[in-house]
């Protein structure tokens, strides 16, 4: 009798979670129009022009690093050519098909009322002000980002090479210690 009841309650259980989990009824969806209201007040393609500009910079910085520690004499002409690289690298970027292709997921994820509240929100003074600031701190999170990790990425790669350096030679002689336990 028991098994009889427990069957049908856990089904039931179960297919009201799968209810709540699935998106929103398509009259609560936001439309594209709507979506791209959005994004176009968030700002969102500046934004992310804004990103694509510090990865670039962050790569050209790199990969200078990079080309100065093989040729630590580099000429301005030679760094010069290094960048056009890089800038060549980021010149095709799809950024409008990235921006087509999260407004689906913005539909998933944000039902009408939501977008619409989200819309008041930054359409409001303190909303304005933190579109207006965001760039910014992203800037200048970024920078900090980026110090932090180029003061860091010496002693990364040296430990990286020692534990790679190491595994190897293990492998080599047939030492491997997971091996030596069995």
């Amino acid at each position: 009798m028991k098994k009889s009841i427990l069957l049908p309650c856990i089904i039931a259980i179960l297919a009201a979670s799968g209810f709540a989990q699935e998106p929103a009824a398509a009259s609560t969806v936001p439309s594209k129009d709507e979506v791209f209201q959005f994004m176009n007040l968030m700002q969102l393609r500046a934004r992310m022009e804004q990103l694509i500009g510090s990865m670039k910079n962050s790569m050209r910085i790199g990969a200078e690093a990079g080309f100065k520690q093989k040729i630590p004499t580099a000429t301005t002409e030679q760094l010069a050519r290094l960048n056009s690289v890089t800038d060549a690298v980021f010149k095709d970027f799809p950024l409008d098909e990235i921006i087509d292709a999260m407004v689906p997921i913005y539909q998933k994820h944000l039902s009408q009322s939501d977008l619409d509240a989200i819309i008041a929100f930054y359409s409001s003074p303190v909303g304005q002000k933190l579109l207006k600031e965001q760039p910014a701190m992203m800037a200048e999170g970024m920078q900090a980002g980026q110090d932090i990790m180029l003061r860091k990425l010496p002693e990364m790669q040296e430990r990286l090479k020692t534990k790679v350096a190491q595994l190897a030679e293990e492998e080599l002689q047939g030492a491997h210690p997971d091996k030596r336990s069995q």
